[in-house]
């Protein structure tokens, strides 16, 4: 059994995932363009944050309830990455509230929680 919710938090969080990598590979093409050394640091990082938070959504997707944490917590750094962009971009801080917003709802649902629940309960059984 899936809840809505719960679905809409997976799609957030994969497109959180493909945002993070397409960030890692520009930073490499940066690197290749003749940028900084900083730039290699900076997309391994991102490579890294982006197939952690498609994990979750994998775990998520699956009813796993251990990747729900995970993703709250990359919701909550979001909202507070966002703070940092609402002078220059201000239509990035923007999107991204408005999707860590709707994603970490969608995390904290009673449905969804109730999902998940259910879903440890039948893997444990």
């Amino acid at each position: 059994m899936t809840s809505a919710p719960r679905f809409l938090s997976v799609a957030l969080a994969v497109a959180e995932g493909i945002a993070l990598l397409v960030v890692a590979v520009g930073e490499s093409v940066a690197l290749v363009a003749g940028g900084t050394a900083a730039a290699l640091p900076v997309a391994v990082f991102f490579t890294a944050c982006s197939a952690a938070v498609l994990w979750c959504a994998r775990g998520l997707a699956r009813g796993h309830s251990w990747s729900r944490g995970p993703l709250v917590a990359t919701q909550l750094l979001l909202l507070a990455l966002s703070w940092t962009y609402h002078r220059p971009y201000p239509v990035v801080a923007v999107t991204t509230v408005a999707v860590a917003v709707v994603a970490l709802v969608g995390l904290v649902l009673p449905s969804t929680t109730r999902t998940l629940s259910e879903s440890s309960d039948t893997s444990r059984a």
